[in-house]
């Protein structure tokens, strides 16, 4: 039903986003056609490209809603990071690590493919980069309380490294290709990947 209140080619824009996700939670992001799509929310298929300069955009739309759900979830599960001191900041890496897993395998299809699109410059991109960048901050904020004499330069450094480290161990994990391997076990290996990269840090 069309709420006359907001323009309509904002409700279009979140229709649009909304089934693509639920699209992509069912099918992967391969599963993602225009014309489906626009039969799904009611409109014709050149509509999609009224309020998104090309599918692409609407992918990203969908990948950063993704990473805004993960942020959100993150803040109500672990709270706002408070500094104080080293071990409180190792205890907040596990908490991460940890956080980070669970949300993974909860949404394991929209998940697994958030970081296989190309990146070409676009402002859909630099939107997207702006909700990983957020992402990358609560990495951030424990390294600086961790390794206080470092810059900001080296902290963004070392917070894309554990990142992709993490994010490795993660996804190998979940999609099988080094065997099944028990949530609870791949639970086990975070965490020891962060305890050994982050006393080498502190070292």
């Amino acid at each position: 039903m069309v709420n006359e209140s907001r323009p309509r080619a904002e409700q279009l824009r979140e229709a649009l986003v909304a089934a693509a996700a639920h699209t992509v939670e069912a099918h992967g992001f391969p599963g993602l056609k225009a014309r489906e799509l626009a039969a799904e929310v009611g409109c014709a298929v050149g509509s999609i490209y009224n309020v998104f300069p090309d599918f692409d955009a609407l992918i990203l739309a969908v990948k950063a809603q993704a990473l805004d759900r993960w942020q959100r979830e993150l803040i109500e599960e672990l709270g706002p990071f408070v500094p104080a001191g080293p071990d409180a900041a190792a205890k907040r890496f596990e908490d991460l690590g940890r956080a980070y897993l669970d949300f993974a395998a909860r949404n394991w299809r929209m998940w697994s493919s958030m970081f296989e699109h190309k990146r070409s410059r676009s402002a859909a991109m630099d939107e997207y980069m702006l909700r990983l960048d957020a992402i990358l901050t609560n990495i951030e904020q424990p390294l600086g309380a961790l390794l206080p004499e470092a810059d900001g330069t080296t902290r963004r450094l070392l917070a894309r490294t554990l990142f992709a480290a993490v994010h490795g161990v993660v996804s190998l994990g979940l999609d099988g290709r080094l065997g099944e391997i028990p949530l609870a076990d791949l639970h086990d290996q975070v965490r020891g990947l962060l305890r050994a990269t982050l006393k080498g840090l502190r070292s």
